[in-house]
């Protein structure tokens, strides 16, 4: 008799503690209603894209020529006896004209954390640039620009408060308008990328700004 009693208390004690170490796992809600946040920690939020735009400065253009020689044929209307015939020869054809540019890059940005700061090492990324729309028809081509990062100085933010305005330049882009190719276009897609101690961070969105150069 007492054998079935002390076989049956450490059944029960057995069942009890399976009880207690399976509760210990399970949670009901969100677990950060268990213990409250420190009322200094909270959140931080990545930069947002507000809006942006693309504007270009041309800084120099050369025309190139190329020596073209054969038979042409000439005329001389504005004597009593027109004349005309063919000579052979030869002449500078103007071939393109290259110019060099700076796209200046404007952003709004809402910065809530500050990821602008410099220690951030924060830069504006533009993507590979994509044709814009109606663009790539006769005599416009599409204006490629390859990946890269432009970095942003502590001079090239403005603004206070979370909202600030990012200007930087994407220089020395090179241009070669020909016969067939009298502007440029292209879709260019930005994002602000930083540092956040070892890990790259980007911004919450992409902004999206076409841009044209034509031929000066």
């Amino acid at each position: 008799m007492r054998r079935s009693v002390l076989l049956g208390l450490l059944a029960a004690s057995v069942l009890l503690l399976a009880v207690l170490l399976t509760s210990c796992t399970l949670f009901v809600g969100n677990p950060s209603g268990l213990v409250p946040l420190p009322p200094d920690v909270g959140t931080l939020s990545p930069p947002r894209i507000l809006s942006c735009d693309a504007t270009v400065l041309t800084k120099s253009c050369e025309d190139l020529y190329e020596r073209v020689c054969g038979w042409f044929y000439w005329t001389v209307p504005w004597v009593q006896t027109p004349a005309a015939g063919w000579s052979y020869g030869c002449r500078n054809a103007w071939r393109e004209t290259a110019c060099w540019c700076d796209i200046l890059l404007r952003l709004t940005v809402s910065d809530p954390s500050d990821d602008l700061d410099p220690r951030k090492s924060p830069r504006v990324r533009v993507l590979d640039s994509e044709p814009a729309p109606g663009g790539t028809g006769w005599g416009e081509c599409l204006l490629d620009i390859a990946r890269t990062d432009v970095a942003i100085e502590a001079t090239d933010v403005t603004g206070g408060g979370t909202t600030k305005t990012v200007t930087v330049r994407l220089r020395d882009v090179r241009v070669r308008f020909t016969a067939t190719c009298r502007m440029f276009s292209a879709i260019l897609r930005l994002a602000v990328a930083f540092q956040d101690g070892d890990e790259e961070l980007t911004s919450e969105n992409l902004c999206e700004t076409i841009v044209e150069v034509v031929r000066p």
